[in-house]
């Protein structure tokens, strides 16, 4: 079995760099500025839409702030147990992988900083905004394996569903966990100790 981690605020914590590089161009790229941490019950089509960006120019936007995210890369810091979350699912004998938004320099770095990076034997990186579905169907036919995904916000519950992926949500991530646990009771983990405990109570080898 694959185990797909997501990687912004699932292993690697970067809300507040995010958040920080997204409203600091605000204005010079022509959106309005989030309160994010005031918002964590909303999801990425709702923000999306608070800031004024239309869809078109999103593609762009992610290109730009992957650039400036990677120009600050050494900064990100994993989430407490990450580290040891990720050898012990290793150990236990489960495949692991990940696929996000972020670029592959960017996760380079973190997993080189983190001794992780013999750990994935599956990394899709700088997968569109959206494109979470598309990357999941396209995940389980090369790796002809089961898969459960790990993420923390509601467009990864909503992409898991659609391809019918099993997905534990994470509650110290974008969104909130009352926002998760109402859209996906009873598989939200509060720390890396319940993730570990759900291969054990719902997950099969």
């Amino acid at each position: 079995m694959y185990i797909i981690f997501d990687f912004d605020g699932t292993l690697a914590d970067t809300f507040a760099l995010g958040s920080q590089l997204i409203n600091e161009y605000a204005d010079r790229l022509g959106y309005k500025q989030i309160d994010f941490a005031a918002n964590k019950d909303k999801s990425a089509r709702e923000l999306i839409k608070m800031s004024g960006v239309r869809f078109w120019q999103i593609p762009g936007l992610i290109r730009f702030f992957r650039k400036k995210s990677v120009e600050r890369a050494g900064e990100v810091k994993a989430f407490d147990g990450i580290p040891d979350l990720v050898r012990r699912l290793h150990d236990e004998g489960f495949s692991l992988g990940i696929i996000t938004t972020n670029s592959a320099q960017t996760i380079n770095i973190f997993l080189e900083k983190y001794e992780l990076t013999d750990f994935f034997t599956y990394i899709k990186p700088e997968i569109s905004l959206f494109g979470k579905r598309r990357a999941l169907r396209r995940a389980r036919r090369h790796l002809k394996s089961d898969i459960i995904y790990i993420g923390d916000e509601l467009r990864d519950i909503e992409a898991c569903r659609a391809v019918d992926i099993p997905i534990i949500s994470v509650s110290w991530g974008f969104n909130s966990t009352e926002i998760l646990e109402k859209n996906n009771t009873g598989m939200v983990a509060e720390d890396v100790e319940e993730v570990y405990n759900f291969f054990f109570n719902h997950g099969k080898h």
